[in-house]
């Protein structure tokens, strides 16, 4: 069966960017810093309670799946500003075919900012 995604889902928006060493002015240390290269709607995608329960304990237990339009410019190796935290890509399932709707699936992991 084939999930029906409809336009007013995407309701949320995510940057897609690289990290980049920036001096800090306080302490001299080089800090990352997120550049947004594409901003993005998405579409959250919920696990169900089973599904949380099966990846617990695992290296899926910090992820979140997220669903946008096909974006040949999306890739693992862009970092993801989502919901007020930072996520790398683990995975991206690509619609390739010729429909007029194609969506990609994005498993995002989240990261660890520096300091915590």
């Amino acid at each position: 069966m084939v999930r029906r995604i409809l336009p007013s889902q995407f309701n949320r928006v995510a940057q897609f960017g690289t990290l980049s060493s920036t001096e800090n002015p306080n302490t001299g240390s080089y800090d990352p810093t997120f550049i947004p290269q594409i901003v993005l709607h998405v579409c959250p995608s919920k696990r169900s309670i089973t599904q949380q329960y099966q990846v617990m304990g695992t290296t899926l237990e910090d992820t979140i799946v997220i669903i946008i339009r096909h974006n040949p410019k999306v890739n693992k190796s862009l970092q993801v500003s989502y919901g007020g935290q930072q996520y790398a890509i683990l995975d991206i399932s690509q619609d390739d075919s010729f429909n007029i709707n194609t969506y990609d699936y994005l498993t995002l992991k989240l990261t660890e900012k520096a300091g915590s």
